[in-house]
């Protein structure tokens, strides 16, 4: 019976996503397990109970109704690492990898860095940096309430990185720090036209994680002016860009004093992390 549930499951959400038999799968092992499929190879799976049916039937539901599947299983794979993931935070993203190793590069050479991420969310730039760093001193900074709820739980549940909650945009809170090797940000970045046309599965994540501004360039002015000074010499700022803002992010930049401007494309060729040296 499990394995006509996971079939019929299959179909249904074929309608919404290009790799349903991926989802079915991450939902199933949600219900029954993360083993459920060696056991029902292995005859040792036990035909659903009504609470699981009903589990799995709330959990189909939701994600048919366009809800992310990483809201629904609560949690989500980040550079190795397995983030609590909620409504309230943005959804980490394997475009956001590439700026972890674009900043693990920055400070190779760097024995204990110092590192702001600024925009945390759940933490997933910070958290993964400190992993690859463990001598690194690592500071998460976000302001929203929910959001901030989310990143300390992660920032708990694997250590080393310090919960911040903070206004990223205001001169007082940089004033609080200095002598930072590196500055991160995956700040908002979506024009008024993008939001607007936002797909259905982005309309459930926060519009703070998403809005950047008319021309989706707010966030980059105001970092690239405010938080310059918490550097030392010599030390990088490296923010997560969309993929049409290459030239923008990097003029606002030069604007601001910035020198060695540079910018690096994903795994699929796009530009997405522009990088500044004090």
């Amino acid at each position: 019976m499990v394995k006509r549930l996971f079939h019929e499951l299959t179909g249904r959400l074929s309608r919404i996503t290009d790799d349903p038999r991926f989802e079915a799968e991450v939902i199933f092992q949600t219900v029954f397990g993360r083993d459920w499929r060696l056991k029902e190879l292995s005859g040792r799976l036990a035909e659903p109970s009504a609470a699981e049916l009903e589990a799995l039937e709330k959990l189909a539901k939701r994600r048919l109704s366009g809800e992310p599947l990483q809201y629904i299983v609560g949690e989500w794979e980040f550079y190795g690492l397995t983030l609590k993931v909620a409504e309230g935070a943005l959804i980490p993203r394997q475009d956001t990898e590439s700026l972890v190793d674009v900043s693990l590069g920055l400070i190779e050479e760097i024995p204990r860095p110092r590192i702001l991420d600024l925009c945390s969310g759940t933490g997933c730039i910070a958290l993964a940096i400190k992993s690859r760093r463990p001598d690194a001193e690592v500071t998460a900074l976000e302001l929203y309430p929910e959001a901030y709820e989310i990143l300390r739980e992660n920032c708990r549940r694997y250590g080393g990185v310090e919960p911040l909650r903070a206004d990223a945009l205001k001169p007082q809170t940089a004033e609080g720090f200095s002598g930072l090797d590196l500055i991160t940000a995956n700040p908002p970045y979506l024009t008024a036209g993008d939001m607007n046309e936002l797909q259905r599965e982005l309309k459930f994540e926060p519009k703070t994680a998403l809005f950047g501004g008319e021309d989706g360039l707010d966030f980059y002015r105001a970092i690239s002016k405010v938080w310059r000074r918490s550097l030392r010499e010599g030390g990088y700022i490296a923010l997560e860009i969309g993929a049409a803002q290459k030239e923008a992010v990097s003029a606002i930049l030069k604007s601001s004093g910035w020198r060695e401007i540079r910018v690096e494309n994903d795994l699929a060729g796009k530009p997405r992390v522009a990088i500044g040296r004090k």
